[in-house]
Order: C-alpha cells, then structure tokens, then sequence
C-alpha cells in the first residue's frame, strides 16, 4: 500500500490554496490518494478515478515541502509520468501550520538597512531586537525622508523552517504586524548569506556537514549555525512562497544586517545571588538568577492556584506587580517569563543597590530600574520602575519613584529566627480571616465571628461537622501564644486546644483554619515591623508563606497579614487576610 511519509501527516498552508492541505496515510486533500511511490515521487489519483498525476515532493524542513506535478493524465504508470516533468515546471511550497518554531539564524542585538525597490533605507538605521524565545525577533523599520517606500513600522517574525540548498540558505518565517490578517501575509520566505565570509572559502560549517549536504542533494536543515556574530545579506519574497528567490541581492525587500553593540553587563550583588532561586510569599512567581549571576528570570508557577487577596474576597488572577510597574501588559508573561540583564550598578552597599536592568518580556524590550533590599539572609524586597527605550531614563523620576510597591521575595527554606514577643496574649477583633477553597461547612446558626478547636482525626473522617460530633468547642476570645514550644513559634489558642487540636475561625456558617507559624526574617521600617512566616497546620490551605506587619501602641499589637507581599498602604489591626489586637496578658505556663 502507498503512504506518504507519517512525519508528513497534518495541515499544511499553500499559497492560491484557500483550505487547509491534509496529509493523513495514503491521502493528499486537494490532489487525491496514492496508487504507487518510488523515493520522493508520488502517483496520485483524484477522486474522481480518471485524473492521475505524478507528485515529486522534496523535504526541505520538517515544516516545509516542495512539490512540481504533471497535469491530468489518463491512467499510467509512476515512470511513464514522472518522466513528463521538466525542469522549468512550477514549484509549489507548503508549510506546516501549527508548525513547532525553530531557532532564528540570526542572533540580536542587530542593525540593518534596507531596500524595497527605490533605494537604500540607511539612516537612521533599523534594528533587529531579541525576544524570550530564540525563534522569534522584533524588526524595527525606520523611515528616511529622502527615500520612498519607507516607513516606520514593527514587525514580529517566528522562525519556522531553515535549510541550506547548494550555496544558499533559507528561512521560512510568519511575520506578525497589525495589518495581517490571512496566512498568504503571514508566511514569507528569505534566502541569505554571510555578508563577510570566512577565508579561503570556508562557510563556517564542518567537512561533514557539507558532505551530508552533498549527498542529500543540496539540502541540509540540521547544519548548526555556527557563526552569531556574522554580517548577513537577506532577500525576502513578496508572497507565502519561495518562488524567485535565488540570491539576497533580489527580492521584493532586500536587506543588509550587521552585529550591533551587545548592551553593558554587569554582576548582581553576591548578597542578592547567594540564594539562586527566590519565590514570592504566595509562590506564584520564581526569580532564579543566570549567568554568571548576570541575569535574573522572572517564570510563573501555574501550579500555585491561590484564589484570595489582601481583603480576602478576590478569587481571580492577582495583579502581577512587577509587571504592571513596568507599564506592561499582565497577559505578556502569563505563560511565559520576564528576563532581566544587569545593565549598570547605580549605587550599592551591603543591604541595598540600584540597578538598571535591560528587559525582556516577550518581544517587548527596553530598560528598567530597580531596587534591591536585603530585609534578612532569607528575604529581600525589590521595587520596579516603568519600561525605558534609553538606559539613561529608565531611573529618571519619570520611570520611578520610591513609593511604588515593594515585591517580598523569600527562599525556599529559609531559617527559623526568633519570634518577637514571648509570652501570651488576649486577641481580639480578628477579622477578614483567609477565605479557604475547603472550608468546613456547619449548618447550626453561631456568632458570626468564633475560635473552634476541632479534633484532626474527625476532620479526615468527616468534612461537613456536627455539633454533637467529634471535639470542638467555641470562644469569643482567642489567645496567641509566643514563644510555647520552640522560640520561633507563634500559634493561636482556645481553652479546649491541645496537641491534637486544629484552630478554626468562624465566618458565617463557615469554619477556616488558624494554625500555628513559624518565624523567619523580620524588619523594621518608619515604626512599622515586618515578620515573614509559615503557616505549620497540615491541614492550613492557601498560601506557603505570609508577611505579619504590626505596630505596637499604646500597650497593644495591632497585626495584619498578607499571603502576597509586605504592602504597606495598611490599616494594621483592621485590614489584610487576617487582622487582630493582641495584648500581652503574661508567661505562658505549660499545662500539667
């Protein structure tokens, strides 16, 4: 039975084609299916039974295929209508939708001019900027006064294919601008070259390679691109096909590219880069330096599902500061991440620095400045300022300023450190407690507002309680205790607590966990102190680490927490996920 190659199967664009081609088994969509095959050629019948055609289809790319083909003839044999191919039969190029991206040849930052048929665009210069993914590039066309044709634009280009056919190497790209709408814009061609090649004719590949190439016959997309630095020549086709591209000189866009400048780096300081990877309190960002500690990657943690906010009610996407700070779109780094290149040190010693970063974010990219704080060995802080074209205005008044918000950032086991206080405390006016995904319903009507201690045996045989089942009991007072077990514990309490008991809090007829947390790093800034901690219960759902911020006056702690950052526009003792005034009634005596 005649099939087509599997690798081949899916949906593929033509040019002059309005639906999708498919390849699946014996079958060619548009043309038929196959009678017989021998290496790249094809006898193909339609399905009406009476057009048969002799199909010779070259693998360029795993995304890319090229075909010539006879007309309509009656039935014949593979050979007899192979034969009646000649060598100026048109050339049909199809390229794979959905295709996986494959790396650019050329490596950003790059400056390039260019021509479109009424002279050469070469000042001011165009540019060609990196993205995240190395398969696609941000061109940058400039307008000169002088030559027409020109004008300022910004294209996005993904790489889909590359291959070497003889002297000549090709990419298959989908450009991306505001005016695209169809695959016949989107898909474009380019053959280019080494503007400055290496000498006594070498091509910068090795002897294997061009063998390879030359046994294939003339066509290699495995040859690794091995020369970054170089100065290309590119011609592009004016259509989705690779029709009349034979040299860079020729095209309907020609274009000169040369390495430009790679921007100033420089090293992050050894107290922010001591821990490599950092997360936010509620670990849905990781910051992870690269690089020599040169560069700082900003991912999402899509496995984190955190459904509160700072007042407790929100369960949607949370704002993503950095980002927004920035200027930029939210959506941009959803799915993927935010690069940041230290570009210059403004100032630093040893508990804070300055720095203005080079960013990327998608196929946006530009400068931006940033403060470092170290807060403890543990956690830091960092402000970030809005985006810069010009490094020299990204920490300009009008980029930043220090009231923007403070991003917490903790390690992934930090140290216990000693709680402050010590001893017991009255708690009262606990509010606005963390809403919980699995809170434990009750039916019976209560005060709105209660501590109850529930035995954690019955909580793992029976979700919905019973107030005649299982161990709990309720106060209108809680109690913290500092300090009880270990110095660097702090838990809350009722009469009836013990070992085995678990703290809830009652919200309506909704119970939600209050467990006991363990101190980390802690600070204090204009009479307001910051403690960093982690939730102990098993049974605590939501975030992994919470920020405490407290003020003492007059005699009692006002306390508020937040499971995203140390915020400090906040009412402590009114508002957070969780709020409370605590007094200090004496010790704690350990129970007999």
């Amino acid at each position: 039975m005649c099939r087509f190659p599997s690798k081949w199967e899916g949906t593929w664009f033509q040019s002059g084609v309005r639906t999708p081609i498919t390849i699946e088994l014996n079958r060619l969509s548009n043309k038929g299916r196959c009678l017989a095959s021998e290496g790249d050629k094809f006898l193909v019948v339609g399905d009406s039974g009476v057009c048969y055609k002799c199909i010779v289809i070259h693998e360029k790319h795993i995304n890319v295929l090229q075909y010539k083909e006879t007309f309509c003839h009656g039935r014949s044999t593979l050979f007899n209508l192979c034969s009646l191919i000649t060598g100026d039969a048109l050339l049909y190029s199809m390229f794979r939708l959905n295709a996986q991206p494959v790396h650019c040849p050329f490596k950003p930052p790059m400056t390039f001019t260019y021509n479109r048929g009424h002279g050469e665009c070469r000042s001011p210069v165009s540019s060609i900027d990196s993205c995240i993914e190395e398969s696609r590039l941000v061109l940058r066309y400039q307008a000169c006064p002088d030559v027409s044709g020109t004008e300022s634009a910004v294209e996005e280009l993904e790489c889909v294919a590359v291959w070497k056919e003889g002297s000549s190497r090709y990419l298959v790209g989908k450009v991306s601008h505001g005016h695209i709408t169809s695959n016949e814009d989107r898909f474009r061609c380019f053959v280019y070259e080494k503007a400055n090649p290496l000498q006594n004719g070498e091509t910068g590949f090795s002897r294997n390679e061009e063998f390879s190439t030359f046994l294939t016959g003339g066509s290699s997309y495995g040859a690794k691109q091995k020369l970054d630095n170089a100065d290309y020549r590119l011609a592009q086709s004016g259509d989705a096909t690779c029709n009349g591209l034979f040299s860079p000189m020729e095209g309907s866009r020609t274009m000169s590219l040369k390495k430009a400048p790679v921007p100033n780096k420089c090293k992050f300081p050894g107290w922010l880069t001591y821990f490599q990877h950092w997360h936010t309190l509620d670990y849905r960002k990781s910051y992870t330096f690269h690089h020599r500690n040169t560069t700082l990657k900003i991912t999402n943690n899509s496995a984190v599902d955190v459904s509160h906010s700072s007042d407790g009610s929100l369960h949607g996407e949370i704002p993503d500061v950095i980002v927004t700070s920035m200027g930029l779109k939210s959506s941009l780094s959803e799915n993927g991440e935010i690069r940041l290149i230290c570009s210059e040190i403004k100032s630093m010693n040893q508990t804070q620095v300055n720095i203005i970063a080079h960013f990327t974010v998608g196929c946006q990219s530009g400068y931006v400045c940033l403060w470092f704080y170290k807060r403890d060995v543990h956690v830091i802080e960092v402000q970030s300022g809005s985006t810069a074209r010009r490094s020299e205005d990204a920490c300009h008044s009008s980029h930043f300023n220090f009231q923007l918000p403070f991003i917490t950032l903790v390690t992934t086991n930090p140290e216990p450190r000693e709680c402050p206080y010590s001893g017991k405390f009255s708690v009262a006016g606990i509010s606005k407690m963390e809403r919980q995904k699995r809170s434990i319903a009750i039916n019976d009507e209560k005060p709105e507002k209660a501590i109850i201690s529930v035995n954690r045996d019955h909580i793992r045989s029976k979700r919905n309680l019973d107030s005649r089942e299982g161990q709990q009991c309720e106060e209108e007072m809680s109690t913290l205790i500092v300090g009880c077990e270990t110095s660097d514990t702090l838990e809350f309490r009722s009469q009836c607590s013990s070992s085995d008991m678990v703290q809830f809090v009652r919200m309506g007829n909704a119970l939600y966990s209050l467990p006991a947390y363990s101190c980390h790093g802690r600070w204090t800034e204009n009479d307001t102190n910051f403690l960093i901690t982690t939730p102990q219960s098993r049974t605590s759902i939501g975030a992994k680490r919470y920020c405490f911020i407290y003020r003492e006056v007059g005699g009692v702690i006002h306390f508020s927490s937040s499971s995203q950052s140390c915020v400090r526009n906040i009412t402590t003792g009114v508002e957070g996920v969780l709020a409370f005034n605590a007094t200090n009634i004496g010790k704690y005596e350990r129970e007999t």
